[in-house]
């Protein structure tokens, strides 16, 4: 995760500051699990949560910490002819890395980031330590100048970390990275990321969207994730004049609306 001195990821301007911190990465939580999975609600339609309470071989699981609270989170999409899909959603604690700047995609923000695979996504999400609940948020698509919004319990020490794929591309997603929920309404601009995992090729028939329709039609590469150039105009492929971007791709709003 690329951070500011306020401890906010880089690449997004926040209304009020936030302490989003990672200090773990993949390997811990791929070490052996000791405790048993409990999972409830596994559904994605409208806010549904699968839960865990893994535990890991250092001991590392999801330990609630105080009271929790009602948080709302409102995604808006800036683009022209870019629909965001359903938010990937994982509350979890500050030990715990869904996605960082710089960093190889794991194969569950890959499925988002190339396909829009929301259940791959929250199914691993929910099987790993330090996660309280993943869920897909917003219900549905969330359409170019629309908004959408969902509510979650937890909290104000917990993080969340957010995936959303711009679905007319390769394998862009924009989204926020650790973002401890605190107690005061925050707001982001975000920008759009390229996954590292498939070529931007911009050839319809690798992109799920509405412009190609192909779901699961992959060119893989093995990068990092980087700040996405947008769609420049590969020949053959689609027009930039109508699928390309201006940063910041979205608004995200995170308030506590109830104790």
């Amino acid at each position: 995760m690329s951070t500011s001195p306020d401890g906010t990821s880089a690449d997004a301007t926040v209304d009020t500051s936030t302490d989003a911190t990672i200090t773990d990465r993949r390997s811990r939580r791929r070490t052996g699990r000791l405790a048993a999975l409990a999972l409830a609600g596994a559904t994605l339609a409208g806010g549904a949560v699968a839960t865990t309470s893994v535990v890991d071989a250092d001991g590392h699981g999801y330990q609630p910490s105080g009271p929790t609270f009602t948080y709302r989170i409102t995604v808006e999409n800036h683009t022209d002819a870019q629909p965001l899909s359903p938010v990937g959603t994982v509350i979890h604690d500050r030990r715990t890395d869904v996605w960082s700047r710089g960093e190889p995609a794991s194969a569950a923000v890959a499925a988002i980031a190339e396909d829009a695979a929301l259940p791959v996504f929250v199914d691993t999400y929910a099987q790993t330590p330090g996660v309280r609940s993943a869920f897909a948020g917003g219900g549905g698509p969330i359409g170019p100048g629309a908004s959408a919004s969902f509510e979650f319990e937890a909290s104000p020490r917990d993080r969340v970390s957010l995936v959303s794929m711009l679905v007319n591309t390769n394998d862009a997603f924009t989204g926020l990275d650790s973002v401890r929920l605190g107690r005061q309404t925050q707001k982001f601009e975000v920008i759009a990321y390229d996954s590292g995992t498939e070529v931007n090729n911009e050839n319809a028939g690798f992109i799920p969207g509405p412009v190609g329709g192909n779901a699961g039609v992959r060119d893989p590469e093995g990068n990092v994730i980087t700040v996405h150039p947008g769609i420049v105009g590969v020949d053959g492929g689609i027009d930039p004049a109508v699928y390309d971007w201006d940063d910041p791709v979205a608004t995200i709003t995170i308030e506590r609306i109830r104790n």
